[in-house]
């Protein structure tokens, strides 16, 4: 077995400080990309040109979503490294939903947590152990969303949080809708 330590290999190699730099950046790059494996089938999904937006979210930038300051969101997102939230394009079909759900399922061992499917709504939650992942795939007023998250839901806030949208549907909806509008607008202005 080959022991390798990157504090010896910096502190006694013949490299220039230039070369130490770029050793420790590759190390770091490479540190991350392991601690953050993004699902293939979702990163396919923006390599084939089927989003229309995506916003990346961070613990911080999370909390500040909440604006009712929801305790059960709070307690939901509290495990969560990264969110990525996609909104798709035309492209993306309610066909494109199921397969999306079967692939993942299929080719990369996603099991389903959570199901719910109405006349104009349907979501899925979808996850899996190693790496901790969790996909959420949603069709909302003929608009369809997709989010990935690295870390972990608290699932038992699920159905306390769905009881308090459910009941205040109009508002959460008028507010989510706002803040979309909100990140659309930005994302308008760096292009």
């Amino acid at each position: 077995m080959i022991d390798i330590n990157i504090g010896q290999i910096l502190n006694y190699s013949a490299l220039y400080p230039k070369g130490r730099v770029l050793l420790l950046s590759l190390a770091l790059l490479f540190m991350s990309i392991i601690s953050y494996a993004q699902s293939s089938t979702i990163t396919d999904l923006k390599k084939e040109r089927l989003t229309s937006m995506d916003l990346h979210f961070y613990p911080s930038t999370l909390r500040m979503v909440n604006l009712d300051n929801n305790e059960e969101f709070n307690r939901l997102i509290q495990d969560i490294e990264k969110l990525i939230f996609f909104k798709m394009n035309g492209k993306f079909e309610n066909i494109d939903l199921y397969n999306l759900v079967n692939q993942l399922q299929s080719n990369e061992d996603f099991e389903e947590y959570v199901v719910v499917e109405g006349p104009t709504k349907k979501f899925y939650l979808l996850g899996r152990e190693k790496p901790t992942e969790t996909v959420g795939i949603a069709l909302l007023d003929n608009e369809h969303y997709v989010f990935d998250v690295a870390g972990s839901l608290e699932l038992k806030e699920l159905p306390k949080l769905y009881q308090y949208i459910s009941e205040n549907d109009s508002t959460f909806q008028n507010k989510f809708s706002s803040i979309l509008g909100l990140m659309e607008m930005g994302d308008d202005i760096a292009d």
